[in-house]
């Protein structure tokens, strides 16, 4: 025996309703139950057993086989570009510990790519939990025999379910099974990582306590106490692709679009459109985090255990090691360039002159770029441009002297998801150029205290978007991009021209790029919620729909700059933040002034993004850019 945590591989097979419903785990866990429910013990035990026998999966030989060779297949699209220098390191943690792997999610194909970097590495597969909207026969019959685990999305009238879903999971880490699941609870529709869903996290996080505790309880029994217990890392993976069949359908539902449901149908047209060959899937691990040293820094820091404190931080922790692994590539550094330039399109010489510098500035950063990343010559780029063409992303016009590129009509939504999978990289360059403009346009005494809490506020708006550090880790990310675009700025009484200046320098304008549409679809919302009567109850689902028109609207109209802020997304996270500022309840003339304060600061912040517009499209030759009216911002 080997720490609290039993058993080789071979044995994870016996992880089966029987070896869990006739242990004194699942006993307790009914009889509880049953007296904090009030209802008669048969019941709660016949309704546990319905629970785990929907859920529970197994690793058999003969099925195992069959679903790799059909994750092969519906995944023949890509080649897979894998972080093959990890896979020791994981393959060794392995033998002793239970790995989770919890990948990004913005694909259906996301598992079967992980699974063939994790086969290639000579690493067991994992049990997979999935939704149960995915539970589709015949696929299920052979996916349930390969470790997948299909749960349901919503179980909160149900305390059963929830109960039997740790206690299964307990028993996979007491056999050092290894998991997976995608901690977003869906795929993203913008292309940035969404929130976590806190539920698989806390069950996990609840049944590794359950069997540490059980292994103190009886260490004195164990025959060889010097080998180290086993241990649970959670191990961040990051997955993105080059190009998406999938994208068009995502980009709709964000912008109001209803969703298709799963179907034999959808996945028989999904496996269709497989054949086509879109590139490669880039796969990276981030470090892993183990679980022991994560509780104990989050004890450390909160001074308790409890999952509602410990929970988000080790979610949040693993967010930001996702982030850290996702590498740039080429069709995101392509859209990167041809979005927010008022529609305007661009010639292959216009193109450079945006990624030059942005190339120089991520490897000024080191930031991580794909293996075949490299688009400083015309060539190049034309063929990155290709790609992006061919998914009909990209359009080009050949009829006048010189071919020009833009984003295909109505395809931004999808550009944008490409562009927005490296937008956490940029975010901090995106606040600096703002909070310097507001300083220098401001009268202030202290422009380096002014700086910081300008940034800070944009921070406290972004903070549903982006997943920010602790503040001195903001402050110091600040600092340095502060130092890039202005060196010495600390010592100088700055005005708005030489911020301009120092800007322009750089060739490098980002923040009408990376936060120009989240904040103007924040704009949208706060200007609906001051408009709304402060006596009246609000119903988001309305205030959603309502303002997904308006901005659809408002970009027929031009006054709006993008129409990525037509996001169901970006509109939820709006009222989220709302929501945060207690803006959304009853009251009175106190609330409405508070909701128009919001609305207030979002249509300033936007001007200032529109003039950082204004300035990238001076270099791309328009000379009528004039930035006097800075000054006059408050």
């Amino acid at each position: 025996m080997v720490g609290p945590f039993k058993g080789l591989r071979e044995v994870i097979v016996a992880v089966n309703i029987d070896t869990i419903a006739s242990s004194a785990r699942f006993a307790s866990q009914v009889a509880t139950l049953a007296r904090d429910t009030g209802r008669p013990l048969p019941d709660i035990e016949a309704e546990a057993i319905n629970a785990l026998n929907e859920m529970i999966a197994t690793m058999q030989t003969q099925p195992i086989r069959i679903w790799d060779a059909f994750g092969k297949w519906m995944s023949r699209s890509y080649t897979v570009d894998g972080a093959t220098e990890y896979l020791p390191k994981l393959r060794a943690l392995s033998e002793h510990h239970t790995l989770v792997f919890l990948p990004n999610h913005r694909s259906y194909l996301d598992p079967l790519v992980l699974r063939r970097v994790l086969e290639q590495g000579g690493l067991p597969n994992n049990y997979i939990l999935g939704g149960i909207n995915l539970a589709m026969w015949p696929a299920t019959l052979i996916a349930k025999r390969s470790g997948l685990i299909f749960i349901r999305r919503n179980t909160r009238e149900d305390p059963v379910y929830p109960a039997m879903l740790r206690l299964f999971l307990g028993f996979l880490i007491h056999d050092r099974a290894n998991l997976e699941w995608y901690f977003e609870g869906g795929r993203t529709r913008t292309g940035k990582l969404r929130p976590p869903r806190m539920g698989v996290l806390k069950y996990l996080i609840d049944a590794y306590r359950e069997n540490v505790d059980a292994y103190r309880d009886n260490i004195d029994t164990l025959q060889d106490t010097s080998t180290p217990a086993s241990d649970v890392y959670l191990v961040p993976v990051s997955i993105v692709y080059d190009q998406q069949h999938e994208v068009g359908a995502i980009s709709s539902e964000d912008g109001g679009g209803a969703k298709t449901p799963e179907s034999l149908r959808w996945l028989v047209s999904f496996a269709r459109a497989q054949s086509r060959r879109r590139g490669q899937a880039h796969l990276r691990f981030g470090e892993p985090l183990r679980l022991s040293d994560a509780l104990d820094d989050a004890h450390e820091r909160a001074g308790t255990h409890t999952s509602t404190s410990v929970v988000p931080r080790v979610a949040f922790e693993i967010a930001h090691r996702i982030n850290d692994a996702t590498p740039i590539t080429p069709a995101a550094l392509v859209t990167f360039a041809l979005l927010d330039n008022e529609g305007r399109a661009l010639s292959l010489a216009e193109l450079l002159g945006v990624v030059e510098p942005l190339l120089v500035y991520i490897r000024m950063r080191q930031l991580p770029l794909t293996t075949d990343i490299d688009l400083a010559t015309p060539d190049q780029l034309q063929g990155a441009l290709a790609t992006l063409q061919r998914e009909g992303v990209v359009e080009a016009y050949a009829g006048g002297p010189e071919v020009v590129y833009s984003v295909a009509r109505g395809r931004q939504h999808e550009a944008a998801f490409y562009r927005n999978t490296v937008a956490h990289w940029f975010v901090y360059r995106a606040i600096a150029e703002n909070a310097l403009l507001a300083a220098a346009a401001d009268p202030v005494d202290d422009v380096v205290d002014a700086s910081w809490q300008y940034a800070l506020d944009l921070r406290d708006l972004l903070k549903f978007e982006f997943f920010f550090p602790r503040k001195r880790d903001f402050a110091e990310r600040i600092r340095h991009e502060i130092d890039i675009a202005r060196p010495g700025w600390q010592d100088e009484a700055l005005d708005v021209h030489q911020v301009i200046r120092s800007l322009d320098s750089t060739s490098l304008f980002l923040s009408h790029r990376v936060i120009g549409p989240i904040l103007e679809g924040y704009a949208v919302v706060a200007e609906y919620l001051a408009n709304c009567d402060p006596a009246e109850p609000i119903d988001e689902d309305v205030v959603v729909a309502d303002c997904l028109g308006i901005a659809h609207q408002d970009w027929l109209q031009h006054r709006l700059h993008s129409p990525e802020s037509i996001s169901r997304d970006l509109m939820q996270g709006a009222l989220k933040l709302a929501d945060n500022r207690g803006l959304l309840g009853v009251g009175a003339e106190e609330l409405q002034a508070q909701r128009k304060s919001l609305a207030t600061d979002l249509s300033r912040i936007v001007r200032r993004i529109a003039l950082v517009r204004k300035a990238a499209l001076a270099q791309l030759g328009d000379d009528d850019a004039d930035f006097a009216d800075l000054i006059q911002m408050r």
